[in-house]
């Protein structure tokens, strides 16, 4: 710590800072200057975003990045790369567009009829070869995909009854009963044109279209100019657009699927499996452990071929892989926008990524919740008591991330955010142990560019350029010291991803409010701690639970119907 104190007070120390720097197809001039003012705004580093550029991946893309890369070099910057043509990640450039059917996304979905005794089920074996049909919302409409792709090969798992037991038309209900109709369809969720990422040679198509004309390019830089990438808000991508309600149990949803998901069912609950899938839906006999089971291996597939795959890709060309997953009012334990399990979703990364943007944090807002639509949605406890704390504790608690933490920060608060809302930000997410930010963003499009400011130069226009400059200043100060240490937590709360999957589960952050507000340090962890004590270094010894470099004297389990045996 000294060493690190001499050095600041002597000007010296590590850029823990990468801003976005949105493209959109500017002169040399125009790319040569905004490195150059984000340099002198105290930033070593930028996160090239690509989202609003004409032709990424095409010459255009090469010609400016060819730029940037050129500045970066003379001024001894980093560059880190947006990883797809636009947010969410997996859209992989188009190039699902052309891909086979079965690398395309699918869903299981179902249908319920409720029979009176003597009462015949009113359906012909053709109309059961086909998956009910999805029907848009409005908002899917106006901001949806304007042609999606259509697909012919839905399959009909079958007819059951509550009992599991397979039904053959005609049907006539001997006593009052439910008889469940189970299909995989791929014309389902919002984004048709989006990689699988619970198949691996779908999130290969990632890889193929966006990592290695990369690599192909500039292999010359990666590890050195080049940082590494970052994977914006990854979905499963079932349900509705914006929709919050992808919870595990919602008999409107259709639910992620693939061929791999099928093969570890079958070996997990038997050749019957399809028999006992209504329960992800409706109540019956066995609904914790199916909907468990169900999730566990959905998340886990999500872990190993999109997490994972691409975070190995990553450090096998001497490059990081980063970035965050949707986790608002708690959309990180569901499935929809976000991938269903906070650490697993994130377990290849080489940091933590968690995401601050639109009003989502400010000072007082722990008990403002509201509830005015899809984008007025807001639990005041969740983000001031479970945002930073998740980044912070992945990143203390697994070996992979070498205590490293992100946050992209102060993006879409509007133009009345200033820079003294920015310092309480940076503040509130440092004293929770981030330490690296992203900062959204520097628009080098013409002034006023009206998408999602404020922007932090914005050619000159931001009068409070200058001050932003100082806020960066002191920021990596402050980061200089917190990177490289460790936190001391006595206390671990368990993560309750996994508990509400099977049932009703306190939210983590209940127990993380009372540990905070009485100043008691502590970390999130999941139950897959003691799943695969292995892979997180876990221990118990003379009552204290060590996981990786942490070391907790109590384990609090927030209430909950079901954990899992190894917990």
């Amino acid at each position: 710590m000294n060493r690190k104190v001499k050095q600041l007070l002597s000007g010296q120390g590590g850029n823990y800072i990468l801003p976005f720097f949105w493209q959109h197809g500017e002169d040399e001039q125009t790319l040569r200057t905004y490195m150059r003012v984000i340099q002198e705004a105290k930033i070593g580093a930028v996160c090239v975003e690509s989202r609003p550029h004409p032709d990424f991946a095409g010459p255009q893309w090469w010609h400016d990045m060819d730029i940037i890369l050129d500045e970066a070099r003379k001024r001894n910057m980093k560059v880190w790369i947006l990883d797809d043509s636009h947010f969410p990640t997996g859209f992989a450039n188009g190039a699902m567009e052309s891909q086979p059917d079965d690398l395309c996304r699918q869903s299981i979905v179902h249908k319920k009829w409720d029979l009176e005794a003597g009462e015949s089920l009113n359906v012909t074996e053709a109309e059961l070869q086909t998956a009910p049909a999805r029907v848009p919302t409005q908002i899917e409409m106006f901001a949806g995909e304007k042609e999606p792709r259509v697909f012919t090969d839905d399959r009909f798992f079958g007819l059951f009854t509550e009992a599991g037991d397979a039904v053959s038309l005609p049907y006539t209900a001997e006593k009052k009963e439910s008889v469940y109709g189970i299909w995989l369809s791929r014309n389902q969720g919002y984004h048709t044109k989006y990689i699988n990422m619970c198949r691996r040679e779908s999130v290969r198509v990632l890889i193929d279209a966006v990592y290695e004309p990369h690599w192909e390019h500039y292999q010359a830089d990666f590890g050195g100019t080049i940082a590494g990438f970052f994977s914006d808000e990854p979905e499963l991508g079932n349900g509705h657009l914006y929709e919050q309600s992808g919870f595990i149990g919602n008999p409107e949803m259709d639910y992620p699927w693939s061929a791999e998901i099928e093969a570890c069912l079958k070996e997990r609950l038997g050749a019957g499996f399809p028999g006992r899938l209504f329960q992800l839906w409706e109540d019956g006999p066995e609904k914790a452990q199916i909907r468990f089971a169900y999730m566990d291996v959905l998340t886990e597939l999500v872990k190993k071929d999109f997490s994972y795959q691409l975070g190995d890709w990553c450090r096998a060309h001497g490059v990081q892989y980063i970035g965050h997953l949707i986790e608002d009012n708690d959309m990180h334990v569901k499935t929809g926008s976000s991938l269903g399990h906070y650490f697993r979703g994130l377990a290849g990364q080489d940091w933590a990524g968690i995401d601050d943007i639109g009003g989502q944090v400010y000072p007082q807002g722990e008990d403002e919740s509201y509830n005015f639509g899809p984008f007025r949605r807001r639990e005041g406890q969740f983000f001031h008591y479970m945002l930073g704390k998740l980044g912070s504790s992945a990143a203390a608690i697994e070996p992979l991330k070498q205590g490293n933490s992100m946050c992209e920060i102060f993006g879409a608060y509007g133009w009345g955010e200033g820079v003294r809302l920015e310092k309480y930000l940076a503040d509130h997410f440092m004293v929770r142990g981030i330490n690296h930010f992203v900062p959204h963003a520097f628009s080098a499009k013409a002034f006023p560019d009206p998408d999602c400011p404020p922007h932090f130069y914005a050619h000159g226009h931001n009068p409070q350029y200058r001050h932003f400059g100082a806020l960066m200043g002191y920021m990596n100060r402050v980061l200089e010291l917190l990177n490289g240490g460790r936190h001391v937590a006595g206390a671990a709360v368990l993560y309750h991803g996994d508990a509400s999957w099977s049932g009703e589960a306190m939210p983590s952050h209940t127990v993380g409010r009372a540990l905070t507000d009485h100043q008691i340090e502590f970390d999130y962890i999941p139950q897959d701690v003691f799943a695969s004590p292995e892979e997180y270094r876990m221990g118990i010894e003379e009552g204290v639970l060590k996981v990786n470099t942490q070391e907790y004297k109590a384990l609090i389990i927030p209430a909950c119907e079901w954990i899992r045996k190894d917990l």
